[in-house]
């Protein structure tokens, strides 16, 4: 294995070495067009063999921007977004990589013909912010709006009949109340505030101007281009035909062009042949379930649900398969999921944490890792995550919606024939009675004690300490990391440094990261399901699973 990984280096150097030598005839200097578009997953998602576009993650932008970075040739880069629907974790993963850029020398221009919140706080972070004159700057804060169902269901005859575990454990507050309940806006706020703080910080410092002034534009927003200038925001209003000569030295204008164009004239830096261990990545994504992992179906745009799901099977194997590889020397833990079934997350669980007595494994969390999400991390011997993933939830939920009264409304009669008193424990169609709530709350309580054992034990935390923290709180990740529920703040490629450490490496020496994905073992059935599961994940889950680990909400910035 080793032989072959060093005559792979040795072609590829051999096929570097010729092009570079072509691109050392180039003339004037270029700006590269780079567009932000999509949901930037760290990883590529699973999808369908028949899917040929597969949305790009940050794992490809940050390997077009080191390429772009080390190229003399390359001046610096153009920012432009078209459409950004990545969540706060990503963003601020975007932003890291967009400083690593400017790190090496090369200008950082970001021309936004308009900009919300989210994309300009993903923009800031360049050395120069260019808007047309009729451009619109939507830096209008941040919000948070939930929905609450209760009401509506119990008009059509609907009763939601859960147990949480505990007073901040909100998963099913949508559907089983018409308002917010105190715990609930009290630990949301607490998350906003966290958020806010970190995005109009991040953004006054990249910006060189007073938080206070910043605050204040905030409140007078939208801002037209000029007033935008006026406040610090941005430092040109032009138009995009208009950059080349704005970006000219002298009187040698650059060429700005597509990264289309750009990337077979680029550099390729060499590698050294006969590397050591390798690193394994792999992905947690979407709510975890039981059974086999899930693409998104064919035609299902990701702006309606999940990407992927996690099946705890599909899972496993992929960890069992890197722990087994004597190729790598670590495992490095992609975690992007608000969790899911109880079950299936300590199921994977046990699966990291005997990873981890073979070799190390290192959790990211990325924008969201909550609930189950953080029950799966808690097996690895180190955590990292950005200061936005929204983590902690440790909680529990149980029950099941009673369709009784609708059924009797529709003319709907339904029989049950039942042997032993908890036979009918989770019909629909059958109300809990006392002892059936005092069943599902022993179950629960179990899977609560559970939960903050695993997490006392994998953080070297006492008891007490975990379920001051838990009682079903969400955190950021900043927060997370003040309460010793992560480690490191930071993003993937931070993990991957936190790995080689643990493997006693260096962390400037080059460890290829091989990414461990395993085919499902037995085909996906109940479509219906499946499509279901992604359209609807938290809705999917409650019908699913009568225990919870579970976040049915996140924060995204707009």
């Amino acid at each position: 294995m080793r032989f072959a990984a060093w005559l792979i280096d040795l072609v590829y150097n051999a096929l570097a070495l010729a092009g570079n030598s072509v691109a050392r005839a180039r003339g004037r200097p270029v700006y590269v067009v780079v567009d932000l578009s999509g949901e930037y997953p760290e990883h590529r998602p699973r999808s369908p063999w028949w899917v040929r576009r597969r949305p790009e993650s940050l794992e490809d932008l940050r390997g077009r921007l080191r390429l772009l970075a080390a190229d003399p040739a390359v001046a610096g880069i153009v920012v432009t977004v078209s459409d950004l629907r990545a969540g706060l974790g990503a963003v601020q993963s975007l932003r890291r990589a967009l400083a690593g850029v400017r790190a090496a020398g090369k200008r950082v221009i970001a021309y936004l013909p308009e900009a919300s919140t989210h994309v300009y706080y993903a923009a800031s972070i360049a050395d120069t912010v260019i808007m047309p004159e009729s451009g619109t700057l939507n830096l209008v804060g941040l919000a948070l709006e939930a929905t609450f169902l209760g009401d509506a269901l119990e008009r059509i005859g609907v009763a939601g009949e859960f147990e949480q575990i505990a007073e901040y454990k909100t998963a099913v507050e949508p559907f089983v109340r018409g308002t917010m309940p105190a715990p609930m806006r009290e630990a949301l706020n607490a998350v906003l505030d966290s958020v806010y703080d970190d995005v109009m910080a991040a953004i006054a410092e990249a910006r060189r101007i007073a938080p206070a002034d910043l605050r204040r534009a905030v409140c007078g927003a939208p801002l037209p281009a000029g007033a935008a200038r006026d406040a610090g925001l941005i430092d040109a209003m032009l138009y995009e035909d208009e950059l080349p000569a704005y970006l000219a030295a002298g009187n040698r204008a650059p060429a700005l062009l597509p990264w289309a164009i750009v990337r077979r004239r680029l550099r390729r830096p060499l590698r050294r042949p006969g590397a050591g261990p390798a690193i394994a990545a792999i992905t947690v994504r979407g709510p975890i379930h039981m059974g086999e992992s899930r693409p998104r179906p064919f035609g299902v745009p990701p702006l309606f649900g999940a990407a992927e799901t996690a099946g705890h099977a599909t899972v496993i194997r992929a960890i069992r398969a890197a722990e087994r590889d004597r190729r790598f020397g670590a495992i490095v833990l992609a975690i992007d999921s608000p969790g899911g079934s109880a079950l299936a997350s300590d199921l994977i669980w046990r699966a990291v944490a005997r990873a981890n007595r073979a070799k190390p494994v290192v959790a990211f969390l990325g924008n969201v890792a909550a609930s189950g999400g953080y029950y799966v991390a808690a097996g690895a011997r180190r955590i990292v995550c950005l200061p936005g993933t929204l983590t902690g939830s440790i909680g529990v939920i149980g029950g099941k919606f009673n369709v009784r009264r609708l059924a009797e409304r529709a003319g709907v009669h339904r029989e049950l024939l039942a042997r032993g008193e908890a036979a009918a424990l989770f019909s629909p169609f059958v109300p809990f009675s006392a002892a059936d709530r005092r069943r599902v709350r022993a179950l629960m309580e179990g899977v609560y004690e559970r939960f903050v054992a695993r997490v006392a034990d994998g953080r070297g935390l006492a008891l007490d300490a975990v379920r001051a923290v838990a009682r079903g709180r969400v955190w950021t990740g900043r927060q997370a990391h003040g309460h010793g529920l992560v480690d490191q703040l930071g993003d993937f490629t931070d993990a991957v440094d936190a790995a080689k450490q643990l493997m006693g490496v260096a962390a400037s020496s080059r460890v290829p990261v091989v990414h461990v994905r395993v085919p499902n073992a037995v085909a996906v059935s109940r479509p219906a399901a499946s499509v279901q599961r992604l359209l609807a994940p938290g809705l999917a889950a409650l019908l699913d699973e009568p225990i919870l680990t579970l976040l049915p909400w996140e924060i995204s910035i707009r």
